[in-house]
């Protein structure tokens, strides 16, 4: 009955496991499509049709000297060359596959944000101009985020050819002193990820606006939400034994060792270093820690009481042949640490 009851339990719990990484999926899938990373149309190979065919840009984005945007062809000019092969062509890879209702469909997950001002016709004088924003575009199969140009980037030709790199020059809203959309809500509290892991990225790029002193002015004025009372007593040792790196972009040594001369640990209650010795367990049960010697550096003074061998003793001697019961707690380490 026991086993019948536990594989009950076993199939119910596999049902709820698929059940909620189908959520995930699902909810996941949701995110990048409002994201505008989701490209489930059909794919389109830029390679092929500039690299193989010999197509120029010009040949289908028509309206890049006339309009702010290049544009996309139109289904008319894609079947100048696709009527001849499109009935041999998979479903997918005829012209018709591209477009619905006449209009262009693939995603453009490259579309810059409309807080963004961008002139297509003062970046493109000519048509050899593409090439030098978009030649991961020029070259690929399937057109990806990633092969957007940078924020980083523009800033860099901006500097080279003499151009602003003043906010205002590319943004409507974002000034210096104006945050981006993307400062708010847990943006304080979560930023610093970004900047630990040397991210790229343009949102966690802090020196796009940032001087380094106002991070560090900031960051020792304004205490982080997890520093309550409950993280000064009891949280934050074993976060700086985890992490101890985190600490020290606010806090010196210094600061660190003037706390902890005068104030002791929680540990240390009324049990710890009576005459049980309660304490002996946080180093003597499962070999020697490091954590007394932040304080006590020289060990501990009671420690320094331990009597030395006797005449004939020495530090290969096995203790425990004759002292079979030992009156301090004892987890079988070298004796000599402390009886010398």
């Amino acid at each position: 009955m026991a086993i019948l009851v536990r594989r009950m339990i076993s199939q119910r719990t596999f049902r709820l496991s698929v059940l909620g990484l189908g959520l995930l999926s699902v909810g996941g899938c949701l995110v990048l499509e409002q994201l505008g990373w989701d490209n489930r149309g059909p794919t389109f190979s830029h390679r092929t049709h500039v690299e193989v065919e010999e197509l120029e840009c010009i040949d289908c984005h028509l309206w890049y000297e006339d309009r702010q945007e290049p544009g996309f062809p139109r289904l008319k000019a894609c079947m100048l060359c696709h009527e001849d092969f499109d009935e041999e062509a998979q479903p997918e890879a005829r012209a018709a596959a591209f477009y619905e209702d006449g209009k262009y469909m693939v995603s453009r997950v490259n579309a810059l944000d409309l807080e963004v001002s961008f002139s297509h016709i003062e970046h493109a004088p000519d048509e050899e101009s593409c090439a030098d924003c978009h030649e991961a575009v020029i070259e690929s199969d399937d057109v990806r985020p990633w092969m957007a140009v940078t924020m980083g980037a523009c800033v860099k030709c901006h500097e080279a050819t003499g151009e602003p790199v003043a906010c205002d020059s590319c943004h409507e809203e974002i000034r210096a002193d104006t945050p981006p959309r993307t400062h708010d809500g847990g943006w304080d509290q979560f930023h610093g990820l970004g900047v630990r892991n040397n991210s790229q990225l343009t949102i966690d790029r802090c020196d796009m606006c940032h001087e380094e002193s106002t991070c560090t002015s900031c960051h020792q004025e304004t205490l982080p939400r997890n520093h309550n009372n409950y993280w000064r007593q009891r949280a934050h040792g074993l976060t700086a034994s985890l992490d101890r790196q985190n600490c020290s972009a606010c806090h010196t040594p210094n600061y660190c060792d003037r706390c902890h001369t005068t104030a002791q640990p929680q540990t240390h209650n009324g049990l710890w270093g009576s005459t049980k010795n309660t304490h002996c367990f946080s180093c003597h049960t499962s070999g020697a820690q490091q954590s007394c010697s932040t304080c006590h550096i020289n060990g501990a003074p009671s420690h320094q009481l331990a009597p030395p061998k006797p005449p004939g003793h020495i530090a290969s001697s096995d203790c425990r042949s004759c002292h079979l019961i030992m009156q301090h707690v004892d987890n079988g380490t070298d004796c000599n640490s402390c009886h010398n």
